[in-house]
């Protein structure tokens, strides 16, 4: 008796020959283009059903990281020092005066970790490679409810193949963990939920301070449209500069040591490029696959196209509006899939020239500061070429299953071949990734070959390469501050490979300092000069 009166309007429908109907989910398809963004977009973290699949999605992340961790895995430089430092802070000892730049968020997970010992490092590099998952997760569910499957599996595909995005998180980094975040918080706001997006972009602050212009505009924007989340919203700005100057008070006694950390770039930084801003440019775009290029440029044109088309609606001439509007519809994206489309490219650019202006200024540009605008462009360029196969797949609909399903194989082809190269960079990163991991996995080792902790430190200073410094000093139990770069004796030298020294902090020789080389373990030279 339910269906009845639907199944009349559909008679009545075809007999009139309109074969769309209001309650026909579906058969208007994703893309209806007069209608609003949020009313069609499909159901994400705001809906019943989208929050167990996120749930499941955030477990299975974090399972998949696990299982990672028998492969061989280490954290890099700044991850050790994030996992020293919440050592530090769980015994109320916090110096940050040497190492990277203080970022609140990791420390907030490697605290209570350190309460676990060995089993520390490991925690974190379990939460940051669930958190790089997650990203992958986030955007292909961004890109999916713009473009449809296709555009997902397409912009978690090119952001897993963009550069250094897997291998940073394989060894620690937290900017995988800061695209899920952001995404994430994109996800909410268009399911209507301000709040928890405002609590997500308050997460992803605590990680890049990039986030801050972005993040402060947004809150404005909840305050004004929101009352009751005023609190919110002024409690998580007002506690923002706490946490990130805070710590650094406590640790250096310079609440503003990070932003001078940040101005002491490497010897490869574009900071030294006779055109920073134009360095990070061309860093960002080589990053990118070839179809995410493409696809971005197609999903910024079809978009402009409808939002034009929408814009350019008067309130005069009925044909002409209705040709307009069917012009509109006809896009693939619509015009409100348009115009969340046009945000996020204007986002990622905005975002890419804030980089650049830093860099500028003297900031070093590194290339995990692209990771944000470099995912927004992969949602946007698997939205492009969602769009483009949804009008080829039109175009053709009428022509049979063959040319169809030879279209669908000539782009797969085209697809693979334009992301070769960046298939192949992934093989290199993991090589790296397997080098550290063994060369810290032998630090034991190489400690225990010196006399033991306690041997070492009666010894005199520890000194390290410069790269394994945070390393040395998480398995001698010090503050990083203590290890030193410059070896003299007496003391003793844990040397790493050449290969992996930045070239402005080279490996000094076996024997500098009046040191003398007493043991070799693995990649590790130790050398030693004890009263």
């Amino acid at each position: 008796m339910e269906r009845r009166p639907l199944a009349t309007a559909r008679r009545l429908a075809s007999a009139t020959g309109r074969t769309r109907l209001p309650s026909d989910r579906g058969l208007a398809g994703p893309h209806a283009g007069s209608r609003a963004a949020g009313e069609h977009l499909k159901p994400g973290l705001g809906s019943p059903r989208g929050r167990p699949r996120l749930g499941r999605a955030i477990f299975a992340c974090l399972a998949l990281a696990g299982l990672s961790l028998l492969l061989p895995s280490t954290p890099s430089y700044d991850p050790w020092a994030w996992i020293v430092w919440g050592r530090e802070v769980a015994a109320l000892d916090l110096d940050t005066r040497f190492g990277p730049s203080w970022k609140p968020l990791p420390v907030l997970f490697t605290t209570p970790f350190s309460l676990f010992g060995d089993a520390a490092p490991e925690l974190w590099l379990a939460v940051a490679r669930a958190g790089a998952l997650l990203g992958l997760v986030a955007a292909f569910r961004v890109a999916r409810r713009l473009g449809g499957t296709p555009a997902g599996v397409l912009a978690a595909a090119g952001l897993a193949l963009s550069g250094g995005y897997l291998r940073g998180s394989a060894i620690g980094y937290s900017e995988g963990m800061l695209v899920a975040l952001v995404l994430l918080a994109v996800e909410r706001h268009l399911d209507g939920r301000r709040r928890e997006a405002l609590a997500l972009g308050f997460a992803a602050g605590l990680l890049r301070p990039e986030t801050w212009p972005f993040l402060g505009l947004y809150a404005l924007y909840v305050f004004v449209r929101d009352p009751r989340a005023r609190p919110l919203a002024t409690g998580l700005m007002g506690l923002l500069p706490v946490l990130w100057l805070g710590p650094e008070l406590w640790g250096a006694g310079d609440p503003l040591r990070a932003a001078s950390r940040a101005q002491d770039p490497t010897l490869f930084s574009p900071a030294f490029a006779d055109r920073p801003a134009f360095a990070v440019l061309d860093r960002a775009q080589g990053f990118v696959p070839w179809p995410i290029k493409l696809g971005a440029l197609a999903a910024v044109v079809m978009g402009a196209l409808g939002a034009v088309t929408a814009a350019g609606e008067g309130p005069a001439g009925g044909t002409r509006r209705s040709g307009a509007r069917a012009w509109a519809t006809a896009l693939p994206g619509g015009t409100g899939l348009a115009r969340v489309t046009l945000a996020l490219a204007g986002g990622a650019a905005a975002w890419l020239a804030l980089v650049a202006l830093m860099t500028e200024l003297g900031y070093a540009g590194n290339s995990r500061y692209l990771a944000v605008p470099i995912a927004l462009f992969c949602v946007v360029g698997g939205v492009g070429l969602g769009w483009i196969g949804q009008g080829g797949f039109g175009l053709l609909e009428q022509a049979g299953r063959l040319p169809r399903l030879a279209l669908a194989v000539f782009l797969t082809a085209a697809l693979a071949a334009l992301s070769i190269p960046a298939a192949t960079e992934l093989e290199g990163d993991a090589r790296e990734v397997v080098s550290e991991a063994r060369l810290d996995a032998d630090l034991p080792e190489a400690i225990a070959r010196a006399g033991g902790r306690e041997r070492v430190l009666a010894c005199g200073r520890p000194h390290a390469t410069a790269l394994q410094v945070p390393a040395v000093a998480w398995q001698l139990g010090l503050p990083t501050g203590q290890v030193g770069i410059e070896p003299r004796a007496p003391g003793v030298l844990f040397r790493g490979p050449s290969a992996l020294q930045p070239p402005d902090a080279p490996a000094p020789p076996p024997t500098a300092g009046g040191l003398r080389p007493t043991a070799r373990v693995g990649g590790w030279t130790v050398s030693a000069s004890c009263p």
